[in-house]
């Protein structure tokens, strides 16, 4: 009862960002787990990318939360995943996550 009262405190701007905040709190949850630290640009870099999945996925049905945690997983076991998707089509990268399929982005570069 005392977490609802305190979400019917939040403030509308507050309400309409949740879906943001579970995402940094995803990424920050996989570094903690792997005891690294993230750069603010970084999470900030995975947020966006993970928001822009999420609204693009159509079918799979996946979290902003979910894709933010996986994203953050291939950037901690290759600090230049971020580089290396840029330019990938959405809908590899959601079906990556659905098949929790980390090495996706390195089978793309070979073709």
């Amino acid at each position: 009862m005392r977490i609802l009262k305190m979400y019917q405190r939040l403030s509308n701007e507050d309400k309409a960002n949740l879906t943001t905040y579970c995402t940094y709190d995803s990424i920050y949850d996989v570094s903690r787990n792997e005891e690294i630290n993230i750069d603010d640009e970084t999470v900030i870099n995975i947020q966006e990318l993970a928001h822009d999945l999420y609204l693009d996925d159509e079918y799979r049905n996946l979290s902003a939360s979910q894709i933010a945690y996986f994203l953050t997983e291939c950037y901690v076991k290759d600090n230049s995943f971020m580089e290396k998707v840029k330019d990938m089509d959405y809908d590899d990268i959601l079906q990556a996550v659905e098949d929790d399929n980390y090495d996706f982005y390195k089978e793309e570069m070979e073709r």
